[in-house]
């Protein structure tokens, strides 16, 4: 079985093992169908694409790394399971990771299956799911997104014609009309909704589905990787919710999940459903791809200052775009994909991301599909697998935070059977400027661990009274954690809740209540999350939109309104913000590295504004915003503990790096303050190498004298802190981490070739402060301090 692995979780019966033997007979000539990949024939005078991109007018050596990563395409197998006589009469043949797989499920096993984009994941459930219909049972499917799901429910209702099933499956989410609903309940037998319908508009009315939950033959979680953080502890709570109802009606709903290639599949979906899992796993490439290392033109002698890497995609996005290619480029934020294709000028570019209403994501959709828009600039909001037709390139400006991420995003180019490429640009950020100086790891690297956590001790008491309010809860029930319930009553033997309304007082995705944008008509624009909006749009800020600019008229916090005026500014705003943590306990978990609770507390206080293209600084203004506040866990570390400290400045330069340097003697007290904010900063950078977090998922604050007594001890201390309500576990993970995450700390300030901090080190595009007061060489001083501390080598036994 070469081409493949499969991971065991538990042990399988000897007829299993002779089924899956007789089903794997493979078919010789499968592997010949994707010999001899070509390149488009826009670009096809070339002899490869990075010939191609050398051609470029303007090329001034900007390709700093180039790999042809070879085809892997999956090889199909005969299969005489039970699922044989649906794949005979859709005229479908399996590769041998799906026979796998179809023995998994016909053996009754939970299953994930974690395999690269484009091999051939939904049919893995699809097929198991006809069945059950077929035979009268019932199935939902789960998935991240109303986009996507629609994109599988054309894909599964033409699959079920020839089965004669297609009336029988049904969307579910807020889009369905109240008539559709209403035949989902009556007439369904395989549903596709999301984690927030099944929240809000399907376990609170689990009586009128009662039928179809007592036939529940598969719960298929799709794009099980998409549900980490907070929204994914949010879904395992949800999940767990949605299987005790299910039993309840006397169902046991077998578990299918698919999931790009991470670390721990069969542990992650585990961790979201509470059920144990079989994994099955394929590392599959259908069409020959070429990895690009983009790097900004360099304006200096030097070759410290680059060009903005966000005008650089622009241009490659441009330039693709008039030789035909059709592309996606992935931003890592809103703003971004906006201003890049601001920056691109010409119609064929245009940006795509969440917060648009879902008439113009599916348009632009269309357009893509049909080749009359040629690149989208997108967020996230495409990583998934939403059917744009295939692609000749994408182009990820900045690391997206997680190799996973990485590559699942380079895997929307390549599906048929012609070359594709894939460029990186790295942007100025410290984890970037890492796989800069490595890009070999990009490649060849680990993927990461993806992080939910369901006993989160905020999220878990909300999410217990919507279960208590959905079936009465006995004391003996598995979902009943007594020390994290909270304000349920018990009446006899059953514990109930005294809210009428608990699930709406959920966010699942973001924080706090959703804002509407409203242009001066009332027509609405689209939605924001209420962090987003303080930060992205308040008052006087340019707010991004189709890549036009608007005005924020007024934030309206009562009404969760925001009113947008037509701009034509030609700048854009970035906040201003200040941050304070209180500790309410903690745990040391490294000798001088903390855990805890704590409280956040997070203002807005003013806005800059900043020119396009040149990115200079017009004008700082003050503002005063509501506070946010809520309880989260952080990780913090007092780097002076074992360090001296003086108080008057000792201007001592090393040959290495330019800047005031500590001498031997010990820190300066006047130091201090810059030098704990640049470690906070480049930490903070780091670590989505450790932890599968993007660097908005988690922030951080320094403080030269903390106000408050610490059990911890007193002194400068760093905290690094979950974004969201309760944490969800990458504080923790990042503090066991902690010696390779400090070491890779210094080894970045070392080697970065500024004089004194720059983007790709220590200045973050998130401080509250606008980079105020840092000194990379006194970040240096103090890494260098840390590393041996906790990284000595381990004595002898």
């Amino acid at each position: 079985m070469a081409g493949f692995c499969v991971l065991e979780i538990w042990p399988r019966p000897t007829t299993y093992r002779r089924t899956l033997q007789s089903s794997l007979a493979p078919i010789p000539t499968s592997s010949r169908l994707y010999d001899g990949a070509v390149l488009p024939p826009e670009i096809s005078p070339y002899e490869s694409y990075a010939d191609w991109l050398r051609s470029i007018e303007g090329y001034a050596g900007q390709l700093r790394f180039v790999r042809t990563l070879p085809a892997k395409p999956p090889r199909q197998s005969l299969y005489r399971g039970e699922f044989a006589g649906i794949l005979e009469t859709l005229n479908l043949f399996p590769y041998e990771h799906q026979v796998e797989a179809f023995a998994d499920i016909q053996f009754g096993r939970n299953l994930v299956a974690a395999t690269a984009t484009a091999s051939g994941k939904s049919l893995i459930f699809q097929v198991p799911v006809l069945k059950a219909a077929l035979e009268g049972q019932s199935a939902i499917l789960l998935y991240p997104t109303k986009a996507l799901a629609h994109d599988q429910l054309a894909r599964l209702r033409q699959m079920a014609v020839k089965l004669e099933l297609e009336s029988t499956i049904f969307p579910y989410d807020g889009d369905t009309p109240d008539k559709q609903r209403r035949l989902a309940r009556e007439k369904g037998r395989v549903i596709l909704t999301n984690p927030d319908m099944l929240h809000f508009g399907l376990l609170p009315l689990h009586t009128e589905w009662a039928e179809f939950l007592g036939k529940l033959k598969y719960l298929v979680i799709d794009e099980l990787h998409a549900y980490r953080g907070v929204f994914g502890t949010h879904v395992a709570l949800i999940l767990r919710r949605l299987l005790r109802i299910a039993r309840h009606y006397g169902a046991s709903p077998q578990i299918i999940a698919a999931s790009a290639t991470i670390a721990n599949p069969a542990e992650h979906g585990e961790n979201l459903t509470g059920e144990r899992f079989a994994q099955v796993s394929a590392a599959l490439a259908r069409a020959e791809r070429e990895f690009a290392v983009w790097v900004p033109k360099t304006l200096d002698k030097k070759g410290q200052v680059r060009r903005s890497a966000n005008l650089e995609a622009a241009l490659l996005a441009r330039h693709a775009a008039e030789a035909g290619l059709r592309a996606l480029v992935f931003a890592n934020s809103r703003r971004t994909a906006e201003l890049v294709a601001r920056y691109a000028g010409i119609p064929e570019v245009r940006p795509y991301r969440a917060g648009y209403t879902a008439t113009e994501r599916r348009r632009l959709e269309a357009s893509l599909k049909a080749g009359e828009t040629k690149v989208l600039v997108s967020t996230s909001a495409l990583e998934l697998g939403v059917d744009i037709g295939e692609l000749d390139m994408v182009v990820l400006l900045g690391y997206p935070g997680s190799l996973s991420a990485f590559w699942q995003r380079a895997g929307r180019a390549g599906r048929g059977n012609r070359r594709a490429l894939v460029v990186w640009i790295p942007r100025e950020d410290p984890l970037d400027e890492y796989y800069l100086e490595r890009p070999e790891l990009l490649l060849g690297g680990s993927p990461e661990s993806a992080v939910a956590d369901p006993d989160n001790p905020v999220l878990y008491p909300l999410h217990l009274h919507c279960a208590a309010r959905e079936l009465p809860i006995a004391p003996t029930e598995a979902i009943y954690h007594p020390l994290l319930a909270t304000g349920l009553v018990q009446k006899g033997e059953r514990l109930y809740s005294p809210k009428r309304s608990p699930h709406r007082e959920l966010t699942l995705r973001g924080m706090g209540n959703t804002f509407t944008l409203k242009d001066a008509q009332g027509r609405v624009l689209g939605t924001l999350g209420e962090r987003q909006a303080y930060w992205e749009a308040h008052p006087g800020a340019v707010y991004l939109h189709m890549g036009e600019n608007y005005l924020v008229r007024n934030l309206d916090p009562a009404q969760r309104e925001i009113v947008l005026l037509p701009g034509l500014e030609d700048y854009y705003t970035q906040p201003r913000a200040e941050t304070d943590v209180e500790v309410l306990g903690g745990e040391e978990l490294l000798p001088g590295v903390w855990v805890g609770p704590v409280i956040l507390r997070e203002r807005v206080t003013g806005y800059v504004k900043k020119r396009f293209v040149t990115e200079t600084v017009l004008e700082e203004v003050m503002l005063t915003m509501p506070e946010l506040s809520f309880q989260t866990e952080a990780v913090w570390f007092h780097p002076l503990a074992e360090t001296a400290v003086h108080p008057s400045p000792l201007p001592s330069v090393p040959d290495r790096i330019t800047g005031r340097w500590p001498d031997e003697a010990g820190m300066s007290e006047a130091l201090v303050p810059s030098a704990i904010h640049a470690l906070e900063h480049t930490m903070i950078g780091l670590l989505p190498l450790f932890v599968l977090a993007e660097r908005s998922d988690v922030g951080g604050v320094s403080y030269p004298f903390y106000p408050r007594p610490l059990a911890s001890g007193a002194g400068p201390t760093v905290f690094i802190y979950d974004g969201y309500p309760g944490g969800v576990g990458y504080a923790r993970a990042a503090a066991r981490q902690f010696p390779a995450w400090i070491k890779a700390t210094r080894d970045l300030l070392e080697r970065c070739p500024c004089e004194g901090g720059c983007p790709r080190c220590v200045l973050s595009p998130k401080c509250g402060n606008g980079n105020q007061y840092l000194d990379k060489a006194a970040a240096l001083w103090l890494t260098e301090a840390l590393t041996p501390r906790y990284n000595r080598p381990k004595k002898p036994n």
